[in-house]
């Protein structure tokens, strides 16, 4: 993990209240046979609107300056309530000015709307990954979408990676049998109190739930969760705020 100060250590061992602690940058390599090799940021959870959460956007706008991704992408679960949608518009102008930055939306954003949230972000200057991805050398998507029919931005045969940036971890198994090589989700927080972990899995979260943990395969597909940049409930045991820096090769 790297630390968005720049400072290489491991996250303390304690409680953490709110989002004033360091914020983690935690890389990811994944072999997709992507011609040149690419960085993706993905960043979920903001859940900014709340007095604790309102370091979020400086971390962010540090960790993509100290790690200098291709592209970010917010992952869903941006705004807590519609006083947020003006802090979202700064953090997308400041964060635009030197990455292109993608967007979709969670389940606490349907308290705003999604209209209005696609709103914030398109005036901020980003791009709604709803509407398309014209990036290239990699297919990104934020829904399942069977290779036999591919999306209508990308008439005929489409050999580009497929990588899906969802907000529910639950959307795996569909992706994976798309054909889908890269899943990044988040939502889950890592269970915000974790007491053990085994195989990426983090306890006692991964109880109750299957998809808590860091990594996933099913075949030849992989999933990364996120375990996020903030919380409602604002309180976290051995759980670092995170975003995921993807270097995909």
């Amino acid at each position: 993990m790297l630390k968005a100060t720049g400072a290489r250590c491991w996250p303390c061992l304690g409680w953490e209240f709110g989002s004033f602690g360091p914020l983690w940058v935690r890389t990811e390599i994944i072999d997709l046979g992507m011609r040149e090799p690419m960085r993706l940021m993905y960043a979920s959870d903001l859940h900014l609107g709340h007095w604790w959460t309102r370091p979020v956007a400086a971390q962010l706008l540090a960790a993509a300056r100290l790690t200098a991704p291709d592209l970010v992408v917010l992952g869903g679960d941006l705004v807590d309530g519609e006083n947020a949608l003006p802090q979202l518009g700064d953090l997308l102008r400041d964060l635009t000015t030197f990455v292109p930055v993608w967007a979709i939306h969670g389940n606490h954003d349907d308290r705003v709307g999604i209209l209005r949230l696609r709103e914030a972000v398109l005036t901020g200057g980003g791009r709604w990954l709803a509407d398309g991805f014209d990036g290239g050398a990699l297919r990104l998507d934020c829904k399942v979408t069977a290779p036999d029919h591919p999306a209508p931005q990308y008439p005929g045969p489409d050999h580009r990676p497929r990588v899906l940036c969802t907000h529910y971890p639950t959307d795996f198994p569909a992706a994976a049998a798309a054909g889908y090589r890269l899943v990044l989700a988040g939502h889950l927080h890592g269970g915000q109190c974790v007491f053990g972990t085994r195989q990426d899995r983090l306890y006692p979260a991964a109880w109750l739930h299957r998809w808590h943990g860091l990594k996933f395969t099913s075949g030849s597909a992989s999933m990364l969760v996120s375990r996020g940049m903030g919380d409602t409930f604002p309180f976290r045991f051995r759980c670092p705020r995170e975003v995921v820096l993807c270097c995909l090769t």
